[in-house]
């Protein structure tokens, strides 16, 4: 598994954590305990499951804990995932485990309370950040899972990433084309084609003027080039599923677009 920038309150404590310094973690999480910084509503709880974990290997206050929105879950979440990835890197296997598992367990209900914040408070800058906080999170599991070919969580990650990407981070078509790309993908290892068809139907219909942005005399930003990947995807799996309606000069102009070949 590849090497991440920790980042946040408690990234002293990750590196730490991921360079096997179990006794200076320790000793950063009592100092912590013991400043006057610990007044957010969460780190306590995720420092008490981390002191617990390299302590015992197990941890009551996980079990305890509820990943929500209004619990800050989106907060939780990102440190949770980097604490995985520093445990993994740390060879702290056992807490790496445990700590990812109650992340993909909690998730369904993380979503399904951004859904009920969202209906209650509405969007707004500061939800669209959380959604961002949400996705990097989901990024960092979906390495680990990966590093430890834990394909049946994958897949389950890459739906509820969707999911959730659909209430905070709509707007975000960069981040909707991938999401829905990964969904379809994950559909395809399921060999689920009718939803997998149906998330590259939606690709293109919501993202498919990309083509156009981005071949003809008109502006395009970085951002057309990150929906573009999932386009690409989509025009090429309904090119091949859907014969009756044929997209060759869709999946040409993307492939050209793409090409690495400068003759």
């Amino acid at each position: 598994m590849r090497a991440i920038v920790y980042k946040g309150k408690h990234s002293e404590l990750c590196s730490a954590i991921s360079n096997r310094r179990k006794d200076e973690a320790l000793e950063l999480i009592y100092a912590f305990f013991r400043s006057e910084d610990n007044t957010d509503s969460y780190s306590i709880s995720v420092l008490t499951v981390v002191r617990e974990l390299l302590e015992s290997g197990d941890s009551d206050e996980l079990y305890r804990m509820r990943i929500r929105m209004r619990s800050s879950g989106d907060r939780v979440l990102i440190n949770f995932a980097q604490l995985v990835h520093a445990f993994a890197m740390g060879g702290f296997d056992d807490a790496a485990e445990t700590l990812a598992g109650k992340c993909l367990s909690d998730m369904p209900k993380l979503s399904r309370s951004m859904q009920d914040y969202s209906d209650e408070e509405g969007l707004s800058p500061a939800t669209e950040m959380a959604g961002k906080r949400i996705h990097e999170a989901v990024r960092i599991l979906r390495m680990y899972f990966d590093s430890v070919e834990d394909e049946k969580a994958i897949d389950k990650l890459d739906d509820l990433n969707l999911e959730m990407s659909r209430v905070f981070l709509f707007t975000e078509p960069g981040i909707m084309s991938g999401d829905m790309k990964l969904a379809a993908l994950s559909a395809q290892r399921q060999n689920d084609l009718v939803k997998r068809d149906r998330l590259c139907r939606e690709i293109v219909r919501d993202y498919g003027d990309v083509v156009e942005r981005l071949t003809g005399n008109v502006d395009f930003s970085r951002e057309d080039y990150e929906i573009a990947e999932g386009v690409k995807y989509a025009y090429e799996t309904l090119h091949d599923s859907e014969p009756d309606h044929p997209y060759e000069d869709k999946v040409a102009a993307l492939s050209r677009l793409f090409s690495t070949d400068k003759d």
